[in-house]
């Protein structure tokens, strides 16, 4: 009997297996993308080893293996593309695909060991590798710059009032006749001269004869001899 009720459990293991949904993660190509998976780790007796496979999860083990633990280590992987950045320690055994391709799209398989009979968690999960999408690009252009103008003002003179014009000098020259006394003249009298004084400004050339300032009217006396 008790084979019979093991041979059932087996048989809805497996058909629960299969037509449980499995999670679907998108990958972009060039880019990294993660499997998550984890299991619960209360003690450190609870690490247990784990494998990561290609293809639906087998019975026991992975199928076309590409990475696997033992205890909280990494002691296999395929390739240097497959990583575990999680916290190993604490159940986190997700997977990291580093510069993902076409060629990793399908189905990948995450098995935890536990000891005893299938007592192993495993999960299936689809990986949906898809382009990249176009990079947009902006382009700005600048407007040429123009060399700068600058604004030439020109500043007439101010015409003002205060512009001087010389003042012409004015010679005033002063002609001062003395009049002789009236007395006798005898023979053996001298006639006073006329004297003839000229004032001049300053600075005014005195090369002027005092012959040249006589008029017509005026008298010379000469002394006799």
């Amino acid at each position: 009997m008790s084979h019979f009720v093991l041979f059932h459990w087996i048989m809805l293991q497996i058909f629960i297996a299969h037509t449980a949904s499995e999670p679907v993660v998108r990958g972009v190509i060039g880019q990294a993308v993660q499997l998550p998976c984890f299991y619960q780790v209360t003690r450190r007796k609870d690490i247990s080893d784990m494998c990561w496979g290609r293809g639906p999860c087998p019975n026991s083990k992975c199928n076309d293996k590409i990475l696997h633990t033992t205890g909280n280590r990494v002691t296999f992987r395929k390739s240097q593309r497959y990583n575990l950045r999680g916290y190993i320690s604490y159940g986190d055994v997700s997977l990291t695909i580093a510069k993902v391709k076409a060629e990793d799209a399908g189905t990948y398989c995450c098995r935890v060991e536990i000891p005893g009979w299938f007592n192993d968690i495993k999960q299936n999960m689809d990986l949906e590798v898809v382009s990249a999408p176009p990079v947009m690009t902006t382009t700005t252009r600048k407007a040429p710059v123009s060399p700068k103008r600058f604004r030439k003002t020109t500043f007439a003179p101010q015409a003002t009032s205060d512009h001087q014009t010389a003042a012409a000098t004015a010679v005033l020259l002063t002609t001062t006749t003395i009049a002789p006394p009236t007395f006798a003249v005898t023979e053996n009298d001298t006639l006073p001269e006329t004297m003839v004084t000229t004032s001049a400004p300053p600075g005014f050339s005195t090369d002027f004869q005092a012959a040249d300032l006589r008029t017509e009217g005026d008298d010379v006396f000469c002394p006799t001899e």
